[in-house]
């Protein structure tokens, strides 16, 4: 058994933190600096001071996990929430609603909920809107209540907002103090939300926080969370977890292009704010979702080989990325407008079509097909790369954080493997990984020498 082991143990039983592969570093330092503060290098004394000591388990804790995190990241769930969804609610059901950032960290989006809905309501909003932020780390918790940040905070903040909800702190920023009173934080613990009497909440975000768990604890998890929810609450996750968090305990739905799930109590029905895509329908639920595979027709063989259709569709994909490259656009366009036909949710489809359509200047539909891609395989990093394309070369009407986050993905997927074929299983990336790492490091570096860190 590893020296490791007993730690893993008892952060796995007490957060259901998995720290496991990269999270390993993180732990071995957390137990050197444990070993530094208590004198006691015997490993079962060490699990039993934790086990006593709170505040000792709590600064251990404090070591384990990232905490990365900033203002109006992913905002188009933010923007959702603000515009379209709160409101229909209000409408509903009245005031006020609650909402609830399990995992909140050190309070960016939280606070950037506070803005959102400060920017649309002004003063009214502290009478329409109650917001909790929650974090099984007591440190954290302590820098979000204090609502000090510095500069690297704000870097997908817009400016205006910055100066209009934060003032300097010495060489920080500090939130308004109509927000920071406003915006009330727990400590939570997600294995454990019985014991933290709070709830229940119209909306909970739990959005890059399912990276530490394991897909026991995250079913665990969306339980407890489920019994959070009102009637007819929703759950957003971050956009790159959405499909591990589809485990079965509540409903994916979508609307405006922003995913969440919900508790289906009208299974036929769609939610009554869902914004029709690009076809007039509903994105369907991808087979590997499902689980389940096309059933033979009455008239259909089931022994059938399946061999033929799946190598002429495999070449018609080979030919697709031809006509790409040959520039013959309305072929390509007529020959994947076919194979999605036959397979929605076709990775290498999908990549392919966001591709034709850029070229074609169709951005806005060049966007929904890589969205697409990145949904079902969140490993696409050639969709990560040509979505932040779109933004930082103005096709899309820019945003900071948009072009900072694909580019971002690509440095991350590719850290991992340098030569990751992106989910793709027939056609080879459009570009080369390592042209896509050095293009993505390129453009972040130049992007946070023009931004700076105040």
């Amino acid at each position: 058994m590893s020296s490791l082991t007993p730690f893993k143990e008892l952060v796995h039983r007490r957060c259901g933190l998995h720290l496991e592969g990269l999270a390993e570093a993180r732990l071995v330092k957390a137990i050197d600096a444990l070993k530094a503060e208590t004198n006691v290098t015997n490993t079962p004394s060490l699990i039993a001071q934790l086990e006593q000591n709170d505040a000792m388990f709590d600064r251990f804790i404090s070591q384990l996990t990232v905490n990365e995190t900033y203002f109006y990241r992913e905002p188009e769930a933010l923007h959702w929430l603000a515009d379209a969804h709160l409101p229909q609610r209000l409408a509903e059901k009245g005031k006020p609603l609650a909402i609830f950032s399990a995992g909140c960290s050190s309070g960016e989006e939280p606070y950037s909920v506070a803005i959102a809905l400060f920017e649309r309501y002004g003063e009214r909003a502290k009478q329409l809107f109650q917001i909790t932020g929650g974090d099984v780390d007591q440190q954290v918790l302590s820098k979000a209540q204090n609502g000090i940040y510095t500069g690297m905070s704000f870097r997908a903040l817009n400016p205006t907002l910055k100066r209009r909800y934060f003032h300097p702190e010495g060489r920080r920023f500090k939130i308004d103090d109509t927000l920071r009173h406003w915006v009330t934080f727990r400590s939570f613990n997600l294995l454990h939300p019985d014991a933290n009497n709070i709830g229940p909440f119209d909306v909970i975000l739990f959005r890059n926080v399912s990276i530490y768990f394991d897909e026991t604890t995250r079913r665990d998890i969306q339980r407890h969370l489920k019994q959070l929810l009102v009637p007819r609450g929703v759950l957003v996750c971050g956009v790159t977890e959405t499909l591990g968090n589809d485990l079965g305990v509540l409903e994916l739905q979508q609307a405006q292009g922003v995913f969440f799930f919900q508790e289906n109590t009208l299974p036929s029905a769609p939610p009554a704010d869902d914004e029709p895509l690009a076809d007039g329908d509903q994105w369907p639920a991808p087979p590997a979702l499902l689980g389940t595979h096309p059933q033979p027709s009455e008239n259909e063989p089931e022994n059938e080989p399946e061999s033929k259709p799946i190598a002429s569709f495999n070449t018609a994909l080979q030919q697709a990325h031809q006509l790409l490259n040959q520039n013959a656009f309305s072929e390509a366009t007529a020959l994947l407008s076919n194979l999605l036909t036959q397979q929605p949710w076709n990775v290498d489809a999908l990549l392919l079509a966001g591709l034709v359509a850029r070229w074609q200047q169709n951005f806005a539909e060049a966007f929904d097909y890589f969205k697409r891609a990145i949904y079902i395989a969140p490993e696409c990093w050639p969709a990560h790369f040509f979505q932040a394309e779109l933004f930082r070369l103005g096709e899309l009407s820019n945003a900071p954080e948009q072009p900072q986050r694909g580019y971002a993905a690509v440095i991350r997927l590719l850290d991992a493997s340098k030569q990751a074929n992106g989910g793709l299983s027939v056609i080879t990336p459009p570009i080369p990984p390592g042209d896509a790492y050095f293009l993505a490091t390129r453009y972040l570096s130049a992007q946070a020498t023009t931004q700076g860190v105040g």
